[in-house]
């Protein structure tokens, strides 16, 4: 199964006026998500995928722009992705082996990463890694990182 690890778009900053959960993307930000998102769908060919993001508004407009492009149905607002347990995370939203997407923040998914395959990557803003997970042995290799500055998608073999 695909496990797909996203990191939000660029989100204004946060001021007296703004709190952190409540930063939107900014239109650049925007632009990022629905390139990096474009090219995750050209990778899926036409697969279905859940969609889980954390709680804030720059991961939830992440989030409804890849179900735009990834033509998902459903988005869920997981708060399990507002920290680093990756047990906890596997345990609450891995049901069956179909193709899940988790748009949450840089820290996190850094960790989700180096536990599920001992990758490391600095999540760039609108990141998407791709995770080959086995279910059997909770275990998985990274197969792709999109970056908004990827202009061609190589496939091997």
């Amino acid at each position: 199964m695909y496990i797909i690890l996203m990191r939000h778009g660029e989100a204004v900053p946060q001021t007296e006026d703004v709190e952190n959960r409540e930063r939107g993307l900014t239109p650049k930000g925007m632009r990022q998500v629905r390139r990096t998102s474009r090219i995750l769908a050209r990778f899926l060919k036409e697969n279905p995928i859940r969609i889980f993001t954390s709680p804030y508004v720059r991961t939830r407009q992440t989030a409804g722009i890849l179900a735009e492009e990834c033509f998902a149905e459903e988005i869920h607002t997981a708060d399990e992705l507002l920290q680093p347990n990756w047990q906890m995370v596997r345990n609450h939203l891995i049901q069956d082996g179909s193709p899940i997407a988790l748009v949450s923040h840089h820290p996190f998914l850094q960790s989700y990463l180096l536990t599920t395959c001992s990758a490391a990557i600095q999540f760039d803003l609108a990141g998407i890694a791709v995770i080959n997970y086995d279910l059997a042995w909770n275990q998985g290799r990274l197969v792709g990182y999109f970056t908004a500055g990827l202009r061609q998608l190589k496939k091997e073999g």
